[in-house]
């Protein structure tokens, strides 16, 4: 993998004009020295945001709620959750990184927040086991608008931008993945994600990685193991960090990252 110093040379000076903040008044931003309005520029600082600007790997941890949305019915609690992922990135060209990831999860009984074994189904009283959430290890191509799978070619780098906004002197990036409805529900499944860091740390060059927190919602389809028997979606409500590295996991995840895949760490 090339050097990722070559990453932060495109970065352009750029003053930000005062902006609203969450008291309903304003206050003139600090100058942001980064133009996250040109595409590369704005790609790479989404990576130094999510991710990092070198090779070596990132550690995350999320923590939510899954809630239960049917027609007629309030908003149902069914599990909290925690998770672990773990990233490297690699700049393929200026509007393109590539990824791999490796996600391991947990549903939580909502109550005591220990690991679920297994779960009773609300409207049947079905029995079922909870199996742990795994996604990857997987490649994605990460493009300066949106992420596809790395198999998918017939994507091209687009000459785009993810949106962002700064509050006080915090920068705020959004990130979305929208897929159409399946043919059993009328909801898409959508990802909302949005990281957020410190700008003078965003604007950095010295630092090939920032501290950063993530704040995501999305809506899924039930999983199979659920056999839920009427339309409806899951709401999941998540909070994530990016860590310093795999011992900052707390003991309870790491024991369960350590029984589930050793190598993970």
């Amino acid at each position: 993998m090339s050097s990722r110093r070559q990453v932060l040379a495109g970065l352009a000076g750029m003053s930000v004009s005062p902006v609203a903040v969450a008291d309903g008044g304003s206050k003139s931003a600090v100058a942001l020295d980064i133009n996250l309005d040109d595409p590369a520029s704005n790609l790479d600082a989404y990576i130094k945001l999510r991710g990092s600007l070198d090779s070596e790997p990132v550690y995350d941890i999320v923590r939510g709620q899954v809630f239960a949305l049917v027609a007629g019915e309030q908003a149902r609690p069914l599990f909290k959750m925690i998770g672990a992922q773990r990233s490297a990135y690699a700049r393929q060209s200026p509007l393109e990184y590539s990824a791999t990831t490796h996600y391991l999860g947990w549903l939580l009984d909502w109550q005591t927040e220990r690991p679920l074994r297994a779960w009773a189904n609300p409207w049947t009283g079905e029995h079922c086991e909870v199996p742990a959430t795994r996604y990857g290890p997987a490649s994605v191509r990460i493009l300066a608008d949106r992420m596809v799978p790395a198999a998918d070619t017939s994507e091209p780098p687009h000459d785009s931008r993810r949106p962002w906004f700064l509050m006080g002197d915090v920068v705020h990036m959004v990130d979305e993945i929208v897929m159409p409805a399946p043919a059993e529900t009328l909801y898409p499944k959508a990802d909302l994600m949005t990281f957020s860091g410190d700008c003078s740390q965003l604007a950095d060059p010295a630092l090939a990685r920032i501290p950063s927190r993530l704040s995501f919602s999305a809506v899924e389809t039930w999983r199979d193991w659920m056999q839920v028997d009427r339309p409806g979606v899951l709401w999941w409500h998540v909070a994530g960090v990016k860590l310093d590295g795999p011992q900052a996991y707390p003991p309870e995840l790491i024991a369960l990252l350590d029984s589930a895949d050793p190598e993970f760490r």
